[in-house]
């Protein structure tokens, strides 16, 4: 197998539309996040450019309801006229897509009132031929576009075939719930809470850990930190870099308030960072979509790959981790008394068990 790191956007954008120029079978890409902005016009015009015979786009749902991080039914689509705009290019370009000869599908339907919210197909992915993959947490929108983040292009036939049988899982409705090996990866497969026994044995990879687990993720909660400690109290340095400016402030506030209990390091990136990555004793590389936190657990389909590729770790390390701990600044203090991130998270944690086997059961 051979791979690439792409580092931010630009990359993954001009490595993808190289590849996609040169397709002859097909084109299947997966978001969860698609917007009418820059971004997603940019991915419409290399899909359009593609002579690929079969080119097919999949989003979740969440692109009907909220644009730019922003409800589409909220009093800023009354005020904001270039909100307003982009919610209407949106469905253009989708439109625009579907005439070219672009099949276009969501995930996920929201539900009546909403009520199936929170159960998100949060998969970001990119086949080519079912030859070469791109897996990470790029979503296709201009504020993502911004932020610290990667994709790995993996060069290899069983892998494409795999994440591309996937993709067709889904295409139809299917989210499947299922691990694959191939090589000297594996290829989880997430549905919710339905994956509670994959989500067992992916972190039994972190629990085996011997000396060193170092995380990158900017949304990091449980089940990752009883994992993270657990592995800790075993002897293990655990470290966590997580963005400064966090879009999701609540998680930055749950890190601060764990930090004074000592089982793991904590660093700020400048800026937001929504990378995703785990590394375990140098020589296991955890990357994908899931941050592996609550809402993922519980109600998220989500794609993981494990690998022990030494030059992919190598070129990880090389090209990610070491400039991302060069750049990120230690934060030794954390919030020792109950904070209302606390209270919510564990609010949270209560809510999304005892939704998560009932009526927002995953299906």
């Amino acid at each position: 197998m051979s791979s690439r790191v792409l580092i931010g956007a630009q990359s993954f954008m001009e490595d993808f539309d190289r590849r996609a120029q040169q397709a002859k079978k097909s084109v299947y890409v997966q978001a969860m996040t698609f917007e009418g902005d820059a971004a997603g016009e940019q991915l419409i015009d290399i899909m359009q450019r593609s002579p690929a015979r079969e080119k097919k786009l999949l989003v979740d749902h969440y692109s009907n309801a909220v644009i730019n991080d922003s409800f589409i039914v909220s009093p800023k689509y009354l005020r904001d006229g270039a909100f307003r705009a982009e919610v209407a290019n949106t469905k253009q370009i989708i439109k625009e897509a579907q005439k070219s000869g672009i099949e276009v599908k969501f995930t996920n339907p929201l539900g009546f009132l909403m009520h199936r919210y929170p159960l998100r197909n949060h998969k970001k992915m990119v086949v080519v031929d079912s030859e070469t993959s791109y897996l990470g947490g790029i979503n296709f929108s201009d504020h993502n576009f911004e932020w610290h983040d990667m994709m790995i292009a993996l060069e290899d036939v069983a892998i494409g075939r795999t994440i591309s049988s996937d993709f067709e899982k889904t295409w139809k409705g299917e989210n499947q719930s299922a691990c694959s090996q191939v090589a000297d990866s594996d290829i989880y497969f997430f549905n919710g809470v339905k994956s509670a026994d994959l989500y067992d044995k992916l972190f039994r990879v972190i629990k085996s850990a011997k000396k060193t687990v170092e995380v990158i993720s900017p949304y990091v909660s449980n089940p990752l930190l009883n994992v993270l400690k657990g592995a800790a109290n075993n002897g293990v340095k655990v470290s966590i870099i997580s963005p400064e400016k966090n879009n999701k402030g609540i998680f930055k506030d749950i890190l601060l308030s764990e930090l004074h209990k000592g089982y793991f390091k904590m660093f700020e990136y400048p800026g937001m960072s929504h990378l995703k990555a785990i590394l375990v004793d140098d020589s296991t590389f955890l990357f994908g979509s899931s941050n592996y936190d609550i809402v993922s657990y519980y109600w998220e389909q989500e794609i993981v790959l494990v690998s022990r590729d030494r030059a992919l770790v190598s070129m990880f390390k090389e090209k990610i981790l070491m400039p991302a701990k060069n750049e990120a600044v230690e934060i030794h203090s954390g919030k020792t008394s109950w904070n209302m991130s606390a209270g919510i998270l564990r609010a949270l944690e209560i809510f999304c068990r005892a939704t998560s086997k009932t009526v927002l059961r995953p299906h």
